[in-house]
């Protein structure tokens, strides 16, 4: 009997024993030293980082509640730009039992969340503040928001747990979610669960098959993330204290019984106490299922769901994702929107700008820098005005020969259209603005009372502008493979389909973005969300791809767009395909008997952008402008020695 007693006994020690937890391994004495560390009411102390602003000056104050197995050192991408565009201050801290943390023997839920309040009002935060908790480390968020909710300014839940005992969230939701995970991790909630005296046993026994690799839960990217964010050294610094302490209580708290269910929650917010509650779900995530989070999100819809497609459950710790989170965390999601459709000042052109391109002040105080060539004016025949095109300047390359100059007594005058090049930008940059530049300029530099434009592609609705509105300027006009807007009021419907379907896709949603919403094209130019190559490869013939590379360099290119490209090219579009106040048709021959002059429009036959048959419309209509047809020809036709003389002929001799 004493034996059978002995024996009984010793296997009772044994499994006490074997269920004890052991105590936390003692933190060294100077641990004050190498960690900040904040005393408790209770006693314990909390190790703490601070990054960012200054708190008093901080306008954003956030406290990171890191993770399982993870510490006040989590590696997110806090960057200095982010800290002082918003003026932030993060406030990290190792949870009980966690890196320099002493642990809380009676740690639950609730405590977790009275540490955060105590932790803040010890580092005198302030009344209010905004809880970020990624993955396990979220439970204390929802305590947050059940317990403290008075003192949130926000709170943000990054794949947070599912704990699978809610009493108010349909068992079967619960069920499928426990399922998502290997057979070892639903034991291990189980058991933390119905038995959290066994877990430590649990954990370290092995009688039963335990495996609790990982890598089972987690994407091809968490793993990639894993081996760069968690070497060896860290994990052991985060569980120095011993695993029950630090992970197996996490465990035991966060799916223990709550004292409420997530969908009881009230909303701190309302319209005199600004604040916003944030739940991301990674759509790749192996160990949370979305169903579960939408539910809650439908219970309470003053929680805002984001979902992130292609993301694991390492999402927190990817650039674009952590930037989204924070950016949304300090309701900046509109902010943001509005930065990227806002386009960017000028790029401010050298001081002595002047001393290297002459340049003229316009009446508005704008400067417009031009170049001459040829005859002098006071002594020219023709005196002739080049509007460059698209994303070029007063340096466009053309074959202007001594030998065309002298025989037909030329004054050229080339300018860059504003935000081009030299030439300041103009805000209100208009089809009627540029017109009037062009006569403003002519005025200034005594160009005389006539003179000829000539405008190539995009550069043609400036001459379109001069018909308009400076008619008895005008000596003559040309229009070299010129633009076709596609809202002309007057021309046939079904051309100005045909003429826009000539171009690519990409192509054509560029225009109506700069059409139907201006304000929209420098995000639409700059966006990455949706397709758009717009390789001008695909507007180009063989020998339009030739002489592109022979005119437009990478130097030159960047010395046309040097102020930027929204003030220069794109709004040149939003000038040209925005809406007109007349059509082509409308226009009345500037030329007479008594006013000699003529009016060209040149079409190339081979030209991929320019459908010939608008034009050929636009000239039945107005039969006093000339139509000239150049077969094997493309857009670069007036960088073609032959067919550029031929306009040059054309417009100095009719």
């Amino acid at each position: 009997m004493f034996l059978l007693l002995a024996i009984v006994g010793l296997i009772s020690y044994y499994v006490y024993k074997s269920i004890k937890p052991p105590p936390p391994i003692p933190l060294p004495e100077n641990v004050s030293k190498k960690s900040l560390r904040v005393k408790l009411s209770d006693g314990r102390h909390i190790a703490y980082r601070e990054i960012g602003f200054p708190k008093n000056e901080a306008k954003n104050k956030i406290i990171i509640i890191h993770g399982y197995a993870n510490s006040k050192d989590v590696d997110l991408y806090t960057t200095q730009e982010m800290i002082d565009e918003f003026k932030i201050y993060f406030l990290f801290f190792d949870r009980a039992g966690h890196g320099e943390s002493d642990p809380n023997p009676s740690r639950t839920l609730k405590t977790d969340t009275y540490d955060i309040e105590e932790l803040a009002d010890k580092l005198q935060l302030g009344p209010k503040f905004h809880v970020l908790g990624m993955s396990l480390g979220a439970y204390p968020v929802y305590g947050c928001l059940k317990y403290i909710p008075h003192r949130l300014s926000g709170a943000s839940l990054v794949v947070p747990l599912i704990n699978f005992w809610w009493r108010r969230i349909p068992q079967n939701l619960l069920n499928a979610a426990i399922k998502k995970l290997p057979f070892a991790f639903q034991m291990i909630l189980r058991v933390a669960h119905y038995c959290p005296w066994l877990l430590y046993w649990w954990m370290t026994q092995k009688w039963f098959p335990n495996n609790r690799d990982p890598k089972k839960i987690w994407t091809e990217r968490d793993i990639e993330l894993s081996k760069i964010y968690y070497k060896k050294s860290y994990m052991d610094a985060v569980l120095r204290q011993g695993e029950y302490v630090s992970s197996q209580r996490d465990i035991i708290a966060g799916y223990g019984n709550w004292e409420f269910d997530p969908t009881e929650l009230s909303n701190p917010f309302s319209d005199t106490n600004k604040g916003s509650v944030h739940m991301w779900c990674a759509l790749d995530d192996k160990q949370i299922l979305r169903d579960v989070l939408v539910y809650i999100c439908d219970k309470l819809p003053w929680i805002k769901f984001h979902e992130v497609p292609h993301a694991g459950h390492w999402i927190i710790h990817e650039k674009k994702h952590f930037e989204a989170i924070i950016k949304a965390a300090l309701g900046l999601t509109s902010y943001y929107v509005y930065k990227s459709i806002k386009p960017p000042p000028p790029i401010p052109l050298p001081e002595n700008v002047t001393k290297k391109s002459p340049r003229i002040k316009l009446s508005d105080g704008r400067y417009i820098a031009y170049k001459e060539l040829g005859f002098p004016k006071d002594e020219a025949k023709n005196k002739i005005i080049v509007v460059h095109g698209y994303a070029n300047s007063k340096d466009v390359d053309l074959y202007t020969t001594q030998e065309m100059i002298d025989e037909f007594k030329i004054y050229f005058l080339f300018f860059d259209r504003a935000g081009y090049g030299e030439s300041d930008p103009n805000p209100p940059r208009t089809l009627k603005t540029d017109t009037y530049d062009i006569e403003e300029l002519a005025d200034k530099l005594q160009v005389g009372p006539k003179f000829h434009v000539l405008g190539m592609s995009l550069g043609a609705y400036p001459v379109y502008g001069c018909l308009k509105y400076i008619p008895h300027r005008l000596s003559g006009a040309s229009l070299a493979v010129p633009l076709i807007n596609f809202w002309w009021r007057r021309i046939p419907q079904n051309l100005l389909n045909a003429a826009i379907k000539k171009l690519p896709f990409e192509f054509q949603m560029t225009l109506r973005v700069a059409h139907y919403c201006p304000w929209l094209l420098y995000w639409w130019m700059t966006q990455k969300w949706f397709p758009s190559n717009r390789d001008p490869k695909k507007t180009l013939t063989e020998r339009d791809i030739e002489l592109s590379e022979t005119y437009s360099k990478q130097s030159y290119k960047a010395a046309v767009l040097r102020q930027g490209e929204y003030v220069s090219s794109q709004r040149d579009i939003i000038a040209g395909y925005g809406n007109w106040e007349f059509d082509p048709t409308e226009l009345s021959n500037p030329f007479s008997d008594t006013n000699k002059g003529s009016v060209h429009i040149w079409c190339a036959l081979d030209d991929k952008q320019i459908l010939r048959d608008v034009l050929v419309y636009i000239c039945d209509k107005l039969p006093w402008i000339k139509f000239h047809e150049v077969p094997h020809a493309g857009h670069w036709i007036i960088h073609e020695k032959k067919h550029f003389e031929a306009i040059i002929k054309a417009a100095c001799t009719e």
